[in-house]
């Protein structure tokens, strides 16, 4: 089992967001960030056209995607009735359910294909997840002829893959591993043999296994799934000395330790994570809403520089609760600055539902009125309520104190190179009294207060981008950013 892992993040301040454009929140991203998948298999019971009860009590309208092992029902494609159920259950018909058959399956496969308007092994691609749909009843576990066809021109031609899932009944590829063949007759429910529903010999790892090894050499992940247990074991995972994952889930009728699989699939970092989940645990309503936010305030409106505001937020989520907190504040020169990035934990509660935290503005801010232009909150299950504002600010304060920065008339500088390996040069020098230079989370790495040369010697700094702050003559000042690489 994979855990969805949180990260910590500290409060930071003057981090500017183009060192990752990911960390800024700029426009509002999908709420539909995260997506998630169900596998199930072995669902049978002793008598069509019935489901294990749970099965048939789980909502499926919370995920997007339906994964089924095959073995739906005791003999599935044997008449309408049977298929006519599973489908009111499965929506078979929908191009986000994908059936692996099984040996219970295959009593009509042209019924099956009537249902699920698909053959009996196909591809499907969805959000950069590319699916090769196996049926492993056919040619005894082999894959050959057009199904093998259709495995290599795929495999041959992914691009924009980032993982290949594969979907199949047996667990084929436990025959062939030195390791895995020990427990063939210990956990699918077929055990081995040459028989209809057992593991056969095959090829999998002659014709198969050497293009998935391509395909993670490319840095595809590849992640094959089975159906075929539930009566000796309710959960399988291993992962191959080459990093190829396998996984089977598969239940046992009316068993309370019936488990299924349950995908979540990040689609901005691209990651597939997965848990083994109860079936009872499925029945539990999941928390689809994103959180809600009634008030948003800043004071005092007006600060100056070394002294710190209170950022006050109603906000709200009634199941999962709120996770994580971000705000984008910018300048008067209308730069993006990542001023706020932490968990709820870091802010203080003073009321139900309301909460505070306060913020630093350092002596190297600039005078004028700054605003709180994108704010996001995320709860603890991904939901997210993304807002930002292009022609009015979501909350405005103003910074006022000593050697203010004047906006009208100001010089300007030109720096190169830029980017850099390190050393940065001025194209003039309009009255340069002193110079600081901040980092990522702006701290102070280099104050020069009577500059004698024209470059800033940034060599030996970590590469990033770096904020340079010239206070010119006239009590004028002028920022200016620098990518070192």
């Amino acid at each position: 089992m994979v855990i969805d892992k949180k990260f910590i993040l500290t409060v930071t301040y003057l981090l500017v967001a183009l060192i990752d454009t990911g960390a800024q929140i700029g426009e509002c991203p999908s709420s539909a960030k995260f997506q998630y998948y169900l596998h199930l298999a072995h669902t049978r019971t002793a008598a069509n056209p019935y489901m294990d009860q749970l099965v048939e009590s789980i909502d499926y309208s919370y995920y997007d995607m339906l994964w089924l092992g095959g073995d739906m029902a005791v003999s599935s494609s044997l008449d309408d009735m049977t298929m006519n159920h599973l489908d009111s259950i499965l929506d078979l018909g929908n191009e986000n359910t994908l059936w692996a058959l099984g040996n219970h399956d295959y009593a009509d496969l042209e019924r099956v294909s009537a249902y699920t308007h698909r053959p009996a092994y196909y591809a499907y691609y969805k959000d950069k997840i590319t699916f090769l749909v196996l049926d492993t009843q056919d040619s005894l576990s082999n894959m050959v002829g057009e199904q093998l066809e259709l495995f290599s021109s795929v495999t041959d031609t992914l691009e924009t893959t980032t993982h290949l899932v594969l979907l199949h009944h047996k667990l084929i590829w436990m025959y062939g591993d030195s390791y895995l063949q020990t427990y063939i007759n210990s956990i699918p429910n077929g055990g081995f043999g040459d028989c209809f529903y057992c593991i056969n010999p095959n090829n999998f790892y002659s014709d198969l296994y050497p293009k998935l090894l391509e395909l993670e050499a490319k840095g595809i992940e590849v992640i094959c799934i089975a159906g075929d247990i539930g009566f000796r074991t309710n959960e399988f995972s291993y992962t191959t000395p080459e990093g190829v994952q396998y996984l089977a889930s598969g239940i046992d009728d009316g068993k309370s330790y019936n488990q299924a699989l349950v995908f979540k699939h990040d689609l901005f970092n691209d990651s597939l994570i997965w848990a083994f989940t109860l079936l009872s645990d499925l029945l539990i309503p999941r928390d689809t809403a994103a959180p809600v936010l009634h008030s948003l305030s800043i004071a005092p409106d007006v600060v100056e520089k070394g002294d710190s505001i209170r950022i006050l937020m109603e906000i709200e989520d009634t199941l999962s609760g709120i996770d994580k907190i971000k705000l984008d504040i910018m300048n008067p020169l209308g730069e993006q600055l990542h001023a706020l990035d932490a968990h709820l934990s870091d802010w203080k509660a003073i009321g139900e539902n309301r909460y505070v935290h306060d913020q630093l503005i350092p002596d190297s801010a600039l005078n004028g009125i700054w605003t709180v232009s994108a704010l996001s909150i995320k709860d603890s299950v991904g939901n997210l309520l993304c807002l930002n504002s292009s022609d009015s600010a979501l909350a405005t304060f103003t910074v006022t104190g000593p050697t203010g920065i004047s906006e009208e008339n100001r010089p300007d500088i030109y720096l190169y190179p830029n980017p850099s390996s390190g050393i940065i040069s001025w194209s003039m020098d309009p009255g340069i009294i002193s110079y600081d230079v901040y980092n990522q989370i702006g701290e102070t790495i280099i104050s020069n207060k009577s500059p004698e040369y024209r470059f800033i010697d940034l060599s030996h700094e970590a590469p990033g981008l770096y904020l340079i702050r010239f206070l010119c003559s006239g009590d004028q000042s002028i920022i200016k950013r620098v990518l070192i690489y």
